[in-house]
């Protein structure tokens, strides 16, 4: 009778058998992950769903769109992430692709399987421009890698707030894989340092001005790990000469550990810094200006160096620069009280003088509104008497036609009572002649009444009994008593 096998012997030996093929299958995948190489990348594709937006709060609207493409980038594994260096940044596998200097990591985790990571990334509450994103990266195969990153974007302001959704992707295909040489090869001479470009100095004056601009050269620079560099930072006045106000130096708040500097703007790049940018903050005067140092190893340092379009020092020519706008910026206590002093007596100036502009205003005018009056009144009582005089006028033009008028109806009255009465004509004597034939009147005899004549009730004038009309005004003449 063959001996029997305990049924917890089979469960056992099952379990075993699972676990044994979970690590054949598992662990070989990871130890024979194989990625390092050169690359070329994609364009990046981002698609925007916007919810709601506001143009005039939260700027333009995202736009769905691809940028760049076709660039060479070099990936490595980095412990148990991927590092890709080239296209104009240092992108790793625990970071999301997004840039936005606000976010900060929540999770990370890279699966069983050794290809996939998966990263999420947010905001700080208090912060208005809040987003969630969260980037996967897959290596699909040996030469083929995708990086999908999706997100929401929120914007809140006092009228509302805008919200946007994204979908970010971008690939990798493999160009040119680094393969391990079979024999060491001896270590090759490092390259002469290339001779520094001579910097424009700033001009030598014996009593320099108030600070109005800051100056850090270069503005980038790429420097390999266990590297030192001193930057060059200068505070002109508006002559272009150097002054001596304070300069301060300090790495960016949440840099990596690894990168240092001093306070006269000496970098040093540690041993086991991380490959990333790393950005500098020079402040004087109230004011400040970033310049950017982009670290790498020493082995990707000539790829990095050949796409990052840097000159062959590995920096820009040109200087980050900032305007202060104040003129007496880094003066002492007692040197802002006196401006504000005099910044207050020449406000009190100014009022004053505008006070006295108008009060100056204000007796003209008021002269002038004087005068105006003068004149109204001169004119009123010119126009008042000259109306009296004309109504005077016409009251003795009515008084005189009236006593024409009542005149005139008393002459046409007894003309017309006279012609009415019969008049009786004495009979006169035979005229006595005398010698020479000439009459003789008679002793006691009366003379021989004259004939009458008229006058014009009009203009006073007299006429001779056979005129009926005066001449100038053709008036009816009137009998004379």
């Amino acid at each position: 009778m063959p001996p029997r096998v305990p049924v917890g012997f089979f469960g056992t030996a099952l379990s075993a058998a699972i676990f044994a093929a979970i690590v054949l299958f598992v662990w070989p995948a990871r130890a024979d992950l194989q990625l390092d190489g050169r690359w070329q990348q994609s364009p990046l594709r981002e698609d925007y769903t916007v919810q709601q937006w506001l143009p005039n709060g939260c700027g333009p609207t995202p736009q769905t769109g691809s940028t760049g493409g076709g660039e060479i980038v070099a990936i490595r594994l980095e412990g148990d992430e991927l590092a890709f260096v080239g296209g104009g940044r240092v992108y790793r596998s625990n970071q999301c692709y997004d840039q936005m200097p606000t976010l900060t990591r929540e999770t990370h985790s890279r699966d069983a399987n050794g290809k996939t990571w998966r990263t999420r990334c947010t905001t700080p509450p208090n912060d208005p421009r809040k987003a969630i994103l969260n980037t996967l990266v897959v290596a699909q195969t040996d030469t083929h890698i995708d990086m999908i990153e999706t997100g929401r974007y929120e914007i809140v302001l006092e009228t509302g707030r805008c919200v946007a959704d994204v979908k970010r992707t971008r690939t990798y295909n493999l160009v040119a894989a680094d393969k391990p040489a079979v024999s060491a090869a001896p270590a090759p001479a490092p390259a002469p340092e290339p001779t520094p470009k001579p910097e424009p100095k700033p001009a030598v004056c014996e009593s320099p001005g108030e600070p109005t601009r800051l100056e850090v050269r270069p503005s980038k620079k790429l420097l390999r790990t266990g590297e030192t560099f001193p930057f060059r930072g200068l505070v002109l006045d508006d002559k272009g000469c150097a002054t001596r106000t304070p300069m301060t130096w300090k790495i960016q708040a949440g840099t990596p550990s690894g990168v240092t500097v001093d306070s006269k703007g000496l970098v040093t790049i540690g041993s086991g810094a991380p490959e990333g940018t790393v950005e500098l903050v020079v402040a004087a005067a109230g004011k400040e200006t970033r310049v950017s140092v982009e670290v790498t190893s020493p082995a990707h340092y000539d790829d990095l160096l050949a796409s990052s379009g840097l000159n062959a020092s590995g920096e820009t020519d040109a200087a980050a620069v900032v305007t202060i706008a104040s003129s007496s910026l880094g003066a002492g206590a007692g040197t802002v009280e006196d401006r504000s002093k005099s910044r207050r007596w020449v406000f009190v100036g100014i009022i004053g003088g505008v006070l006295v502009v108008l009060g100056v205003l204000a007796l003209v005018l008021r002269g002038r509104s004087r005068r105006a009056a003068a004149i109204v009144r001169a004119a009123t009582e010119r126009h008042e008497t000259e109306v009296a005089e004309v109504l005077e006028r016409r009251r003795i033009r009515e008084e005189q036609h009236a006593l024409q008028k009542r005149a005139h109806e008393e002459s046409v009255a007894a003309a017309a009572a006279a012609r009415a009465k019969p008049r009786v004509q004495p009979a006169s004597p035979a005229p006595q002649v005398g010698a020479g034939g000439s009459p003789i009147a008679a002793p006691g005899a009366a003379a021989l009444p004259t004939k009458r004549g008229k006058i014009c009730p009009t203009c006073g004038d007299r006429f001779d009994g056979a005129a009926d009309f005066c001449g100038k005004d053709g008036t009816q003449l009137v009998l004379l008593n």
